[in-house]
């Protein structure tokens, strides 16, 4: 009878009682994501509160054309034009700017400016031009970097 006494190596030649393992044991990886499957599918419908709410039908008519809006544009000469790529351009100065822009808007104090300067105009300037178009009541302004011309 052969044996071998304290090498703690059986017959086969392996070590110790079991021989190694290299596999991963999946069960308790599928466990979790099972669970978590069963967690989610129930969780899922709560998540959808539906709010009712009564919603006029669509407006079959089509929106109004948007009012065009007028340029006041400042040349590094100091020449003020007021108008729309449509209605054309009239020139304007310090004292009549505000008649300017009247006329072109209608006395609309809720149109659209929009303001564009030279790229030599001093700031100083550009914020007088401001300043004059706040102090006539048109309050909806905007600066107009750079025209892209489609």
């Amino acid at each position: 009878m052969a044996g071998t006494v304290g090498t703690g190596e059986s017959a086969g030649g392996k070590r110790g009682r079991y021989g190694d393992n290299a596999e991963i044991n999946v069960t308790p990886f599928v466990d979790i994501m099972l669970v978590l499957l069963i967690v989610f599918m129930v969780s899922a419908p709560l998540a959808t509160i539906s709010i009712p709410l009564d919603l006029p039908p669509p407006n079959d008519t089509a929106p109004p054309d948007p009012i065009e809006p007028i340029f006041v544009s400042l040349q590094d000469t100091g020449v003020i034009n007021v108008g729309t790529p449509n209605t054309g351009e009239i020139q304007a100065d310090w004292a009549t700017l505000g008649d300017a822009i009247n006329q072109k808007t209608g006395g609309d104090r809720t149109r659209k400016i929009f303001i564009r300067a030279d790229q030599k105009v001093v700031y100083e300037q550009v914020m007088r031009l401001m300043d004059a178009i706040d102090q006539d009541g048109y309050k909806n302004k905007a600066l107009v970097a750079e025209d892209v011309v489609d």
